[in-house]
This record gives structure tokens, C-alpha cells and sequence, in this order.
């Protein structure tokens, strides 16, 4: 969509965006069994570029050319590749690994667990939603997950690890995440 698009490309204009890379990507990323990866809403490419330097080769989607343009071109690993995640499919057992930080899209849900390669894993974290419900209201509440709605909605794939807690922020005030490494199970 032309408005979300707009949108963040103003963002990267403006604002500072995080450039550590997520710790769960730091900690889970060598249990790919292969080094074909998928980092989806990728951003400034903190994570790509991450991945990148261990050797994974990496399709990097992302709305915004803005964010994809701050870090084309730094690896050639890396394939930034500009889409609307809203119509975008993720290739059937194309990825030994897939990413999803900060970003929540439930039609994508299908296409991350067939995405995998058997084995293949998946790292996902996003945002739950503020407990407190007035802050809930002020936001929309699509971008935000459920307690336990990441866990229940990969419960196909071998939970390796799931965690909901209250998380530093870079540069913020503390926020709610719900994490999720799973693994596509052989024959599955």
C-alpha cells in the first residue's frame, strides 16, 4: 500500500532506527541447519547484514526503499528486495532460516512455516500488546500480539524456545515481546 510505503519511508527519514541487531538473532541463528535465509520487514538491515556476516545469504524484504537503501550494497549476500508485505508470499520450502523482528502481518503466518525448509527455523519477535488497555487503544491493535498467540500460532513447528517479558527498548521505555524459535520438523 502506497500510504504504508509513504509512511516509512518517512520514519527512515527522520528517525534513528535501531542498528544492534536483535539478541534472539544473535543467539539462535547458527541452529539453521543450511545458510539460505529470509529477513521479512528487514528495516535498516541490522539483522540481514548480521546474517550475512555468518555466512547466510539473504533475501531482505521490506516496504520501505528508504530502509532497504541504508544498507544495499554493504554485502553482497544480502538481496534487498522492496515489496508490500500485505501481498507479498513467501516461496514454499525455499529458507533454512527465516527473521521476523518487530513486525507482525497474520496472513504471512502460513507462509513463515512453509517457507522452511524441513529443519529450517524460524525467530520471531514482535510486540504484545500494553497491558495497560487505555495505551492499547491510543495504537493500533493489529501491530500488536496476544498473549500466547505466537506460541499458538506455530504449535505445527518444534518449539525450541517461547518467552513473553518485559523488554528494554533501544533508546525507549520498557515494552512487552513475545519471542518464538521453532524448527520445521523433517517430513513436515
Amino acid at each position: 500500500m502506497l500510504a504504508d510505503r509513504i509512511r516509512w519511508n518517512e520514519k527512515y527519514r527522520k528517525q534513528d532506527c535501531p542498528r544492534k541487531v536483535a539478541e534472539i538473532v544473535r543467539r539462535f541463528a547458527a541452529l539453521a541447519p543450511g545458510r539460505r535465509a529470509l529477513d521479512v520487514a528487514a528495516g535498516n538491515g541490522r539483522n540481514a547484514l548480521f546474517l550475512a556476516r555468518r555466512g547466510f545469504t539473504v533475501d531482505a524484504v521490506d516496504i520501505s526503499e528508504v530502509g532497504l537503501s541504508r544498507f544495499a550494497g554493504k554485502n553482497a549476500r544480502v538481496r534487498p528486495v522492496c515489496v508490500d508485505l500485505d501481498e507479498f508470499d513467501i516461496p514454499r520450502e525455499r529458507y533454512d532460516l527465516i527473521v521476523n523482528i518487530l513486525y507482525v502481518n497474520r496472513r504471512l503466518f502460513p507462509g513463515l512455516r512453509e517457507g522452511l525448509r524441513p529443519g529450517g527455523v524460524l525467530i520471531f519477535e514482535s510486540l504484545l500488546a500494553p497491558s495497560d488497555p487505555s495505551a492499547a487503544a491510543e495504537r493500533r491493535r493489529d501491530y500488536y500480539l496476544r498473549e500466547n498467540e505466537l506460541l499458538h500460532s506455530f504449535l505445527s513447528l518444534q518449539v525450541l524456545s517461547y518467552r513473553e517479558l518485559e523488554s528494554e527498548g533501544e533508546g525507549e521505555e520498557s515494552r512487552r515481546l513475545a519471542s518464538l524459535v521453532a524448527r520445521r520438523r523433517s517430513g513436515g
